[in-house]
């Protein structure tokens, strides 16, 4: 067993000790390396790494560290990428719950980040559960979900933990701030992406339409609540939409001062970049994690604005 009173693995203040304890007593063999946490899983290997940021000061206050998730895949499972690397990510990013297919010089790995800001006190509360279930979820959808689809295994299924009431939470907090409504099985909110653009229904094209259902299980994780940010910008080239949602994924693993990466950017509805996530029903006891989920999807949304932007990417009109 771990014994954390022989070993202080407190990283820039980051408790990757109450991690280790956790995964050993799922049964996973985990320990330290130097500063990194290694998970050995059958088929794969995960390590989670904390390191300062670049700049530790923000528009969101002074960033204490960064947490990053990475799953390296075996050799079977990477060779599916051959030749078709940043159409193959895409698609199977599809089934990402809480870690994104990234394709980096030719490797493969699955990752999440988080940044955790210095005003933060939500370790244990938050952060840790969303940890935990990176590591033993993040990449364990995606091959779930790969294996199911391409067999005659059943998608598990199954019930959300989310409600209405959870819903009504959510949207009493995003109604102050843009247009939204919300149902028995999710919510529905446009993020204006520019002074006056509130919904696509006034005409206006600068939106970002958001989406939580709790009536969409995980093929592979089952009931929880599935998470939709698309984006307002069209890529007819199918090429060209594929290595955006791989730009945008690797971007996200890199950068500091940005919303916590627990899903993957891939093709959306209407042939546009999206950004899809899934809680499982176990990060339900996590307090207000589906209006946390909201603020993430909203800030995403402007950052995507400014990186796409960036590419000469204007909306739809």
């Amino acid at each position: 067993m771990f014994d954390k009173k022989k070993s202080n693995h407190n990283h820039l203040g980051v408790a990757l000790d109450d991690l280790v304890v956790v995964l050993l007593a799922s049964n996973i063999d985990a320990s330290m390396d130097g500063n990194i946490l290694v998970a050995q899983f059958e088929y794969y290997k995960v390590r989670v790494e904390v390191t300062p940021p670049d700049t530790r000061e923000s528009e969101h206050g002074p960033i204490k560290a960064i947490v990053r998730v990475i799953s390296e895949l075996s050799k079977p499972f990477s060779e599916l990428f051959v030749g078709r690397e940043v159409e193959t990510a895409a698609r199977f990013n599809l089934y990402a719950a809480l870690g994104a297919i990234n394709i980096h010089h030719g490797k493969v790995s699955i990752g999440s980040r988080l940044t955790i800001y210095e005003a933060e006190n939500t370790w244990e509360t938050q952060h840790l559960s969303l940890l935990i279930f990176a590591v033993l979820g993040g990449t364990e959808a995606i091959l779930g979900g790969i294996r199911r689809a391409f067999s005659e295994i059943a998608p598990v299924g199954g019930e959300s933990k989310w409600s209405i009431k959870d819903f009504q939470s959510v949207h009493e907090y995003l109604s102050k701030i843009c247009v939204c409504n919300e149902g028995e099985l999710g919510l529905t909110a446009e993020f204006g992406l520019s002074d006056g653009a509130l919904s696509w229904m006034m005409g206006h094209d600068n939106t970002a339409l958001y989406e939580m259902m709790s009536d969409q299980p995980h093929p592979e994780l089952g009931g929880g609540l599935f998470c939709l940010l698309q984006m307002p910008y069209q890529i007819s080239n199918p090429d060209k939409l594929w290595e955006i949602c791989a730009q945008l994924n690797n971007m996200e693993m890199a950068v500091s001062d940005s919303p916590p990466h627990f899903g993957a950017w891939c093709k959306g509805k209407f042939q546009n970049p999206a950004y899809v996530s899934f809680l499982p029903n176990a990060l339900y006891s996590v307090n207000g994690i589906a209006q946390i989920a909201s603020i993430w999807a909203l800030n995403r949304a402007h950052w995507a604005k400014r990186v796409l932007s960036s590419m000469g990417i204007v909306p739809v009109e």
